[in-house]
């Protein structure tokens, strides 16, 4: 039931919604390091909801300068962790 409900959703757009669609396709570019999380499978993200004042967790992706501080600071903790287990 639920999956036939998409594929009609997806019939309805028109050839304008379609057209604007692809334009922006088109123009997009993608940050590599963020390119790179989407291979990987993961992506790096901030919760920005306060914890236990609603029942879901509302966020966004971490991108730019605060993308590039996290991965250095995660770099740095498989490091230590790298060499503290050879040691």
């Amino acid at each position: 039931g639920q999956e036939g409900d998409g594929v009609a959703e997806e019939a309805k757009k028109s050839n304008h919604v379609k057209r604007k669609l692809e334009k922006r396709q088109q123009g997009r570019t993608l940050d590599p390091h963020i390119e790179e999380q989407f291979t990987g499978g993961r992506l790096l993200a901030c919760i920005s909801s306060r914890p236990g004042q609603c029942g879901r967790a509302d966020g966004y992706i971490l991108e730019g300068k605060e993308l590039e501080f996290y991965m250095k600071k995660i770099q740095r903790k498989k490091g230590k962790a790298a060499a503290g287990a050879a040691a």
